[in-house]
């Protein structure tokens, strides 16, 4: 893979991006890119802390003539969204198989992990180059953002002196992002009831999937009224037991509870004289939703096709109702628009990952808000209907709001540099994703950000493309800040 970065501009942001997609770096799978930064600090005497949580701080001094300038935090996080559609793509040991077409970047058979690798690039890539005029600087690369942001959570901020932090975890050019959505992880657990019977002679084993969605961040994508895949499995299993003597043998689906599941299946026990007329209603099913979501997901696909059970434990038709009606009952999607800004969310969750594990079906929920009071009642709202379906919830990796900020210094003088070199204005607004900057707000005093970076498009899915034009001009604008 080396070198096929090669002649694009910036060089030095390129170079250091296809280094780290050479290594893999999935969340929960990052000591290896962390101990990789670290290493690069130290190869540059460097002053570098590692923490506990595989966190990197890389300190640089700042430029001659740049010493009474404030300390200026520059943020992003070392994990990525670890999606792919090949089988032989093991995203925990295998390399990115990145690639471009002159106009965009890309990864073979999965994601691309610009979010939030282009950040580390840009980071190293000033680190590296002492002819960078810039103040003291304060480099941040977090770890685990994508699955609660617990880099963050057990980051020591008193390590920091900067009070003014440019984030580099957005993905639309000439945006700047102020302000972000709390959120909350939440998992359901629903016991299964084995089926008692031993005579399975009659019935026939059928997996049903459902695929072709378009999914995407849960955050910036729920907005767009995408079909949720595991929303549509319960509503096939629903529809299924209503019409049909069923028993379950497996159910998945999704990839990450921040990403809408793009494609799920099940696999039921149903009598073999039922299946042409299951075919039927399945297709039935399909076209409805196809008509649903025409023009917003005009993708989706629902087959049907015999399988093996093998060995495997089957659950009682009952079970399955009660799984069914559960995912049927909890919301899903946006529950609230904001009444101060047009067009944001205030409130949504996403249903993104369902597996069974032994006798128990968990689903997995990202709640988010942009009031801390909404999204408190919403985590209400899903346990109470989880629990009226016998579903037990945990909740984890709660984080807050980070509030728009009416007077920022920060802000004013990098939208005056956006004036200068653009003639433009850029489009300042509060984002329904979350950011690191809600957390590290409440740990640093006189907290003062703004989020930026370039184009990348469908981020958490393998259609994810980093624009390469959009790269160099985010990477002149940054640099340009820095030494204003």
């Amino acid at each position: 893979m080396s070198g096929r970065l090669e002649g694009l501009e910036p060089s030095k942001v390129f170079h250091f991006f296809e280094e780290i997609c050479s290594i893999p770096h999935g969340s929960y799978h990052v000591d290896e890119i962390s101990r990789y930064l670290e290493d690069f600090a130290l190869k540059r005497n460097l002053r570098v802390i590692r923490d506990k949580a595989n966190n990197v701080i890389i300190y640089r001094d700042a430029s001659k003539g740049f010493e009474d300038r404030p300390v200026t935090i520059l943020q992003g996080h070392m994990d990525m969204v670890a999606v792919n559609d090949d089988p032989e793509i093991d995203m925990d040991v295998t390399p990115l198989d990145v690639c471009h077409d002159g106009e965009y970047i890309y990864a073979k058979g999965s994601s691309l992990g610009g979010d939030d690798g282009i950040a580390v690039a840009y980071m190293l890539a000033i680190l590296d180059d002492e002819r960078i005029e810039a103040p003291a600087l304060e480099a941040v690369f977090t770890t685990n953002e994508e699955v609660g942001m617990d880099g963050a959570i057990a980051l020591d901020a008193s390590l920091l002196k900067g009070r003014r932090l440019i984030n580099l975890d957005s993905e639309e050019e000439g945006v700047f992002t102020v302000g972000c959505a709390g959120g909350i992880k939440m998992k359901a657990g629903i016991e299964l009831e084995p089926y008692g019977s031993e005579n399975l002679s009659d019935k026939a084993c059928v997996r049903i999937s459902v695929n072709g969605l378009l999914g995407g961040h849960s955050g910036e994508m729920i907005i767009k009224n995408r079909a949720n895949a595991i929303k549509i499995c319960g509503r096939l299993l629903y529809d299924i037991c209503d019409r049909f003597d069923v028993e379950l043998a497996d159910i998945k689906g999704g990839t990450k509870s921040n990403a809408i599941a793009d494609k799920a299946e099940f696999e039921i026990l149903v009598n073999k004289t039922d299946i042409a007329e299951l075919e039927a209603v399945i297709a039935d099913i399909e076209q409805e939703i196809r008509s649903e979501y025409i023009k917003k997901d005009d993708g989706i696909r629902i087959t049907a096709a015999e399988s093996t059970l093998g060995e495997r434990c089957v659950f009682s038709g009952s079970s399955l109702k009660k799984l069914a009606s559960f995912i049927m009952a909890v919301p899903d999607g946006v529950q609230a628009m904001c009444g101060w800004t047009d067009g944001l969310p205030l409130t949504s969750l996403n249903a993104g990952i369902i597996e069974r594990k032994g006798n128990t079906v968990y689903t997995y929920h990202e709640l988010r808000s942009q009031m801390g009071s909404s999204l408190q009642n919403l985590k209400k709202r899903v346990t109470a209907i989880a629990g009226a379906f016998g579903a037990v919830c945990e909740n984890s990796s709660e984080y807050p709001e980070w509030e728009y900020r009416e007077d920022s210094p920060l802000r004013d003088e990098m939208c005056r540099v956006y004036r200068e070199m653009y003639s433009a204005e850029p489009k300042i607004e509060v984002i329904h994703a979350g950011l690191e900057c809600g957390i590290l707000a409440q740990k640093i005093d006189g907290f003062d950000a703004v989020s930026i970076g370039p184009d990348i498009l469908d981020i958490h899915t393998t259609k994810e493309k980093l624009s390469i034009k959009s790269t160099e001009r985010v990477w002149k604008y940054l640099l340009k800040v820095l030494s204003a």
